[in-house]
């Protein structure tokens, strides 16, 4: 198999499992393929296009409740739980667009505009925030009761989950944790924030995946640097190994412990730019 092809296939491994972590898996994309010869630029884009493969995977693992979502656009203001559904995947995803669409273009502009070992310095650093916020999700899930909230979230739980969400946008910040963790401190069970920011990824995975190429910001120059065919690769990798992860990331996810890796890259992203200087 081509080179190219052998880190496309890594990115996509990468994607479909660290997706569903507390652990930013479009930087560690970035990382790849700029490892690979790929500008920052086009592997923050690659980072973001990697996303479609666990859209597919997760649109299919929770197929029932979008159905159910979508049922609710009959009666959007009603209190079945269908409507409920609906109102707290639409108000989280507004408040994502508001705060992420900025922050997108404003780390394309970054990355642009600065050296290779600016962009990994403050990969690292922003590694380093999710790591502390990782650990803080942790202490959480330890803390909380099986019996806490199960209803879904209301308009101010909704929207502060949406914003939390935009912040993903940032390289370095898992948008699991920042999800997961306002989730346990609005008082909803382990089980239920990490089902709750799961749902909410669906969405979140193809805006990340769309919204570049509807803004005409790099897909083209992004793909047409990698190749077609490793995007492809990529994109069926993660999909596949989305598909297979979901469901023992829901069952296993309270007991792992991923600040300490998420550290641990940060770290050697440091070390990495302050040896290319």
């Amino acid at each position: 198999m081509h080179p190219s092809l052998w880190l496309a296939a890594l990115a996509g491994l990468v994607q479909g499992v660290v997706e569903w972590l507390p652990v930013s898996s479009k930087t560690i994309i970035t990382l790849i393929f700029a490892a690979g010869g790929v500008s920052f630029t086009n592997a923050y884009v690659l980072g973001l296009l990697a996303n479609f493969g666990s859209f597919f995977a997760a649109l299919w693992y929770f197929r029932q409740e979008i159905g159910l979502a979508l049922r609710g656009l009959a009666h959007p203001l009603a209190a079945s739980d269908d409507a409920v559904i609906l109102r707290y995947l639409f108000f989280a995803t507004l408040a994502t667009g508001v705060i992420g669409l900025p922050i997108y273009i404003a780390v394309r502009h970054t990355f642009s505009a600065t050296s290779a070992t600016v962009a990994m310095l403050l990969i690292g650093l922003l590694l380093l925030v999710t790591s502390w916020i990782s650990w803080r999700r942790e202490r959480l899930t330890a803390k909380a009761s099986p019996g806490g909230a199960t209803a879904t979230p209301g308009l101010v739980t909704s929207l502060i989950v949406g914003a939390c969400q935009g912040l993903a946008a940032l390289p370095g910040i898992s948008r699991s944790a920042v999800t997961v963790t306002p989730l346990l401190l609005r008082g909803h069970s382990a089980k239920e924030s990490l089902r709750l920011s799961f749902l909410l990824d669906v969405v979140a995975l193809l805006g990340a995946g769309a919204v570049p190429l509807a803004l005409a910001h790099g897909h083209l120059s992004a793909v047409q640097g990698a190749g077609l065919l490793p995007a492809v690769v990529m994109i069926v990798v993660a999909a596949v190994v989305s598909f297979f992860t979901i469901d023992a990331i829901l069952k296993l996810a309270q007991r792992l412990r991923s600040s300490v890796l998420t550290m641990a890259i940060g770290l050697l992203t440091l070390l990495a730019a302050v040896i290319i200087r």
